[in-house]
């Protein structure tokens, strides 16, 4: 009876090849691939003197191919080819490949993602009771009337509505099983949510309970973060004639969320909804997120790439792993800018590995919006900051539930906080 073996051709490990594969196969065995700082020059497979030129950071290429599909091109394919095999090339030409396959696999815990998934809800809950237990109730203003919803439970009740990824008024039967529960003390009008949402002070509040939502999951992160943006669709839209151009026009606007997140965990460590340009909120998210965990290496895409913020992180003691845009050169006045351009040409072993670890930020990106949503139900922009906000308390708290049944964590809430530290904000009628 056979085994498998480690060792294994191209041919019998890879799916059968399309045309652009099997040519760039064919220039990759043909030779001639030169490597330029971070990019490759790929002979011309008709035999012209010209090259093209192919970026496997951001996966493009110049050639006519790319232009026009915005897809893999044989040249790309090339690359491939030529970084993967381990060639002998004898004197007539011909080639030799040995291919090495390892695959790299994750293994999951299936037993406990399961139990994760199956009480994600009934934890969430909990947990979430606990956090809004360590608000401070302000003092009331003696005088006549119903008195105010506390505070604690006008939070638990926004939160619990936007996990639920319910309206208003149908949210109110779950909050209603809360109350049953002892979570909730009662059920307030369903326009309370909307009343706390659309309080600016409200947004203080839930980026500090963000915060301490992360800080049980310091104990598993390894120091490795990255940094990103993403939008959040809106229900308000602006709709007019166009009279110079005889169109009908329409403006949609978006909520603009940045965050920072552990490679591990997936935890948001810092956050921020602006509608700003993602490069200057780089020195903000990383403050936010050395608060309470330590940050070893950042990563981000080339948009985060300027001088002021490698000179940060520099500052910070955080190694960064940022690329740089194709027109980017040395600049003899900026030494960290040059020495960190200088890495990013000449090492690519190292960065690309460090670079790629970029893409837990894109998981964690996808893990909010498929449970909680691409877009925000609220129609008042402040409410509709705090509603993604919430989505992203949300997703902190789902985050725990998983490291508690997978790394047997026992999250504690408000460990370090004094009374007089912890937020307080004015209550909701």
């Amino acid at each position: 009876m056979q085994t498998n073996t480690a060792e294994t051709t191209v041919e019998n490990y890879l799916p059968l090849p399309t045309s652009r594969e099997e040519r760039g196969r064919q220039i990759a065995q043909r030779g001639g691939i030169k490597q330029v700082g971070s990019r490759y020059a790929v002979p011309s497979q008709s035999g012209a003197s010209n090259a093209y030129i192919v970026d496997l950071v951001d996966e493009t290429c110049t050639c006519a191919d790319y232009e026009l599909r915005r897809a893999q091109c044989k040249h790309l394919a090339a690359v491939y080819y030529w970084i993967a095999w381990e060639c002998d090339v004898a004197a007539d030409g011909s080639m030799t490949e040995t291919v090495t396959v390892k695959r790299k696999t994750v293994p999951r815990d299936w037993t406990a993602y399961n139990a994760a998934q199956t009480n994600e809800g009934l934890y969430v809950e909990r947990m979430l009771r606990a956090l809004c237990d360590g608000i401070d109730e302000p003092a009331r203003k003696s005088g006549r009337g119903r008195p105010p919803i506390p505070l604690k439970d006008a939070t638990f009740a926004a939160i619990m509505k936007v996990y639920s990824a319910k309206s208003q008024r149908r949210a109110q039967s779950d909050l209603a099983d809360s109350a049953d529960k002892g979570n909730l003390a009662r059920v307030a009008h369903f326009n309370t949510i909307s009343n706390y949402l659309s309080d600016e002070s409200t947004t203080a509040l839930l980026i500090s309970l963000i915060e301490e939502s992360a800080k049980p999951l310091a104990a598993l992160e390894n120091g490795q973060f990255a940094i990103d943006s993403t939008g959040f669709s809106t229900v308000t839209y602006d709709r007019w004639f166009d009279q110079k151009h005889g169109k009908l026009r329409a403006s949609h606007p978006w909520v603009k969320l940045h965050i920072a997140a552990g490679t591990v965990t997936h935890a948001i460590t810092g956050v921020k909804v602006s509608p700003e340009g993602d490069c200057p909120q780089l020195p903000d998210l990383v403050a936010q997120t050395m608060k309470n965990f330590s940050v070893r290496e950042l990563s981000a895409d080339k948009a985060y790439s300027s001088k002021g913020n490698f000179e940060t992180l520099d500052r910070f003691g955080v190694e960064a792993f940022i690329p740089f845009k194709i027109n980017a050169t040395m600049n003899p006045k900026c030494e960290t800018w040059s020495r960190h351009l200088g890495e990013f040409l000449f090492n690519q072993a190292k960065f690309l590995p460090h670079y790629h670890r970029r893409s837990n930020i894109e998981s964690t990106m996808w893990m909010i919006k498929s449970k909680f949503g691409g877009a925000v139900r609220s129609k008042t922009p402040v409410a509709q900051m705090n509603e993604v906000l919430a989505k992203c308390l949300c997703h902190n708290l789902a985050c725990l539930v998983q490291a508690i049944f997978s790394a047997g964590l026992a999250p504690k809430f408000w460990q370090d906080a004094a009374p007089a530290t912890r937020p307080t904000l004015t209550l909701v009628s």
